[in-house]
């Protein structure tokens, strides 16, 4: 990512009244005995990982009816060093999204923040249940899965990354765990990964891992290496002074050339999503791999070379919906739809191209993800629809299938694409966060102007095509979008929401996680 500290606006406010806060400051009553004290196996991880699923295309239940302050959460403020100078962050960023799992009747929330610290939290209470404390500011988002063969204190576990320590550096000789297994259950730690020096100039984890089931899991460093880890996690073993995971294989996602292009930024920070028996993954040097799970190998190489820090989102219709950053290209950034089923060279079906603008460091595309409705239009009744929020400062809501006829420049400026239908835009602001759907045909965006609720209608199409796109059966519908609500306290977003039971939860950088609904 090309900046961590954007400008945060000054002199804003809601747009509806506010009642006053409640439960303002966590408390941690419970002891660790006490909390997993009558154990069952009766879980569900409701919102296990970053975007919802495997797909990187679920970001919850209920239907927000609006954006007034129901509560908020106190996540402090932290310490981090950038190059050689010393930076103070508060709240949590981005990806900054939040988990959910019930267990045992209830509901916890767990976030990592910028005070360094992983909680696990009852969100009917904003009681903590433990904070467990990494050596730097968390910035991506956890994971969780089932350890089956762990005892039950320890069966579900947390996957989560961090900025590679305060007390260290890139060059040092020792093991950099900034990557973190912990029970759930209890807070403990599990084991550490040392993230190894490569020729990318991180060894930071803000990527979200995936449990692949049949013992395997899958996490991308920022070292641009993709592992392979065993999910028991009591195979772990003993590893340069710290108890490490059973590496299974490594995928190293980039190549030679591109450290002569890029130097050392070929920082991955997108999760890995999952089609089949393959992996794709954004890596900042430019590629989106396709890997082979059985071979462990690259089987798909797509060059953008541009950086990408968005994670890759994969439709009801298997194709890749890949938000590209402004860097190292002459073009646009913009999101590309692929088809990886076909040769590189074919696989693009289209391409929309965002504005070029210098904002904060970046210089244009998108730095969050591509956020698809198929989740929340299971039987196809309705088009099927993107959502993505542009440094350019749009929301723009396009279709998945349907193209305008018009031939745009990709982003190297020597291929012509064809390009999708655009059915709304509005002017939010500056964006790196990722806009999510729910239920109720709503969509919720957050960024640097606060956090907007959106409203869709769709009205089938009489003969009249224009602007209409269709749905599964052919069906032609107009689409309109009305702007339902606007959360606005003189503070910025970068992190994703979710949304459950219809409350939206989402992190600021003012050191405070809001409820809004």
């Amino acid at each position: 990512m090309g900046s961590s500290l954007p400008p945060i606006l000054q002199g804003c406010r809601t747009s509806t009244p506010t009642p006053p806060p409640r439960n303002l400051l966590p408390t941690v009553t419970k002891t660790v005995n006490e909390a997993i004290a009558g154990l069952s196996l009766d879980t569900e991880l409701l919102i296990p990982t970053f975007l919802g699923n495997d797909h990187r295309r679920f970001y919850g239940r209920g239907i927000p009816q609006g954006l007034n302050l129901l509560d908020k959460f106190a996540l402090g403020t932290g310490r981090t060093r950038v190059g050689t100078s010393w930076r103070t962050w508060s709240g949590a960023g981005w990806t900054g999204q939040p988990t959910l799992t019930r267990d045992q009747g209830k509901v916890y929330l767990t976030i990592g923040a910028y005070d360094h610290s992983l909680r696990k939290i009852d969100i009917a209470t904003n009681e903590v249940l433990w904070r467990y404390q990494f050596d730097d500011v968390i910035k991506g988002s956890s994971s969780l899965y089932i350890d089956e063969k762990a005892p039950e204190e320890n069966r579900i576990v947390i996957l989560q990354g961090s900025r590679l320590g305060i007390q260290n550096s890139l060059a040092s000789s020792g093991p950099l765990p900034s990557f973190r297994a912990i029970s759930f259950r209890t807070g403990q730690e599990l084991w550490k990964l040392d993230i190894r020096k490569t020729a990318s100039y991180s060894r930071d984890n803000d990527s979200s891992a995936l449990d692949l089931g049949n013992g395997v899991l899958f996490n991308v460093g920022e070292n641009s290496i993709g592992y392979f880890l065993n999910s028991a996690t009591d195979t772990a073993t003993l590893k340069s002074g710290i108890l490490q995971p059973e590496i299974l294989g490594e995928v190293q996602l980039y190549e030679n050339q591109d450290s002569l292009r890029q130097g050392g930024n070929l920082v991955t920070e997108s999760s890995p999503a999952r089609l089949g028996n393959r992996l794709f993954v954004a890596a900042g040097s430019g590629h989106i791999y396709g890997i082979n799970l059985e071979s462990k190998k690259i089987v798909w190489d797509f060059f953008t070379g541009s950086d990408i820090d968005g994670s890759v989102a994969i439709s009801k219709e298997n194709k890749l919906f890949c938000a590209i950053e402004r860097q190292y290209i002459p073009g646009q950034g913009g999101v590309f739809k692929l088809d990886p089923n076909q040769p590189e060279e074919n696989a693009v079906q289209w391409f929309f191209p965002t504005g070029n603008r210098n904002f904060s460091g970046w210089e244009g595309g998108i730095i969050g993800s591509v956020a698809l409705n198929d989740e929340y239009n299971p039987s196809g009744e309705f088009p099927a629809l993107f959502a993505t929020s542009a440094i350019d400062g749009y929301l723009y809501i396009g279709s998945q299938t349907e193209v305008t006829g018009q031939k745009v420049k990709g982003p190297w400026l020597n291929k012509n694409y064809e390009t999708p239908v655009i059915l709304f835009k509005t002017n939010i602001g500056g964006s790196i966060s990722t806009p999510i759907f729910t239920e109720g045909n709503k969509l919720i965006a957050a960024g640097y102007n606060g956090v907007y609720l959106f409203e869709f209608y769709f009205e089938e199409s009489q003969g009249d095509r224009v602007n209409s796109v269709p749905n599964q059966r052919g069906e032609f519908y107009q689409v309109k979008v009305e702007q339902a609500g606007h959360f606005l306290p003189g503070i910025s977003f970068e992190a994703t929401p979710i949304v459950w039971d219809g409350v939206v939860r989402i992190c600021a950088r003012d050191g405070w996680m809001y409820s809004l609904g």
